[in-house]
Formats: structure tokens, sequence, C-alpha cells
């Protein structure tokens, strides 16, 4: 299966725990929208259940890492074209040209 949904700033995350445990993540809030639930086989032992969790967060976890990653650089290149921008206006102060 294949499904494809779009993230809001109103995703909400349902660490559902019940005889069997459950993910539920709706990507436009609780009860709106579409929403995946992920869950285990009958009798997927704990430690199994516990295995496959932890693949589960360490691939968030990497993708949480690259969009930082992204940001930290937007933010960069932002800074970096404002310092610049401050300087040339400086520089056009300093020979007197109309900025």
């Amino acid at each position: 299966m294949r499904a494809t949904s779009f993230w809001t700033d109103r995703v909400w995350v349902d660490p559902g725990f019940s005889s069997e445990p459950s993910l539920n993540i709706h990507p436009e809030g609780q009860n709106r929208g579409s929403d995946f639930t992920l869950l285990f086989p009958l009798r997927t032992s704990a430690e199994t259940q516990l295995r496959i969790a932890d693949e589960v967060l360490a691939g968030v976890q990497k993708w949480r890492d690259l969009i930082a990653a992204r940001a930290e650089q937007e933010r960069t290149a932002e800074d970096e074209l404002a310092a610049a921008r401050e300087e040339i206006a400086r520089l056009k102060g300093e020979s007197g040209v109309a900025a």
C-alpha cells in the first residue's frame, strides 16, 4: 500500500496503546482529514515491536536532522545575504553613490 498526505502545522500523533500498540498519525490535526494507523500483526513479541519501533524512530530522527540541516543552511544564506546588502549600502555611502 502507498498513501500520500501533506503535513500541516496542526499534525497530531497518537501513540495509541492497548493490548496491541498502534501508531496513529493525523497530518492535518486530530480527527481531521486523512490519518495513518500502523499496527503490528497479532502476537508480535514485545521485543520485535521494540526493534521495529527503534528502526522507525531512527528513520524519523534522520528525516528530522535533514530538515534541520536545510533550515540552518537557509538561515545562514539569509544572514549572509543581509550582511552583503549592508556592506553594499555602506560602500555606496562611503563613495557618495545614492543607495
